[in-house]
């Protein structure tokens, strides 16, 4: 249940209080039915529907999303924190990034890139229910 309901990526969740994994399988039912048979929200007009999303919340929240854009250089303060990323001649100003691992490695930071896990997840489309679920359309 911990993995397949409220999403663990490891066992790390057996030595916390139970509550949190409570709280994140309510989450779950509370998602059923919502926007459909599924507890996910899923694109209907296709996998584009993902970063037009993700970038429509970046800029209500007042962020810049940056696309089809390489990067030459991260840009770091005095103390070693993040502050922008560099483009050609443009620079972008930030408190955090977020990229692929790859952005950074083309920029030189091999030494702060290291992987700390790995979550591996699957869709199955079946031409049957899974036997023992009801006939549920989600599981």
């Amino acid at each position: 249940i911990g993995h397949a309901v409220a999403l663990y990526s490891n066992d790390n969740y057996l030595n916390e209080p139970a509550i949190t994994s409570i709280n994140k399988i309510l989450l779950y039912m509370d998602s059923i039915g919502r926007y459909g048979n599924s507890p996910f929200i899923y694109p209907v007009y296709g996998l584009g529907g993902i970063p037009e999303g993700f970038s429509r919340m970046c800029a209500i929240h007042g962020g810049t999303f940056m696309l089809n854009t390489d990067i030459d250089e991260i840009l770091f303060d005095e103390n070693g924190k993040v502050k922008g990323v560099k483009s050609g001649e443009q620079v972008a100003n930030c408190k955090s990034v977020v990229c692929d691992p790859t952005y950074a490695l083309k920029c030189g930071l091999k030494e702060q890139v290291k992987p700390v896990g790995r979550v591996i997840r699957c869709i199955c489309i079946m031409d049957h229910p899974i036997p023992g679920t009801k006939d549920l359309p989600s599981v």
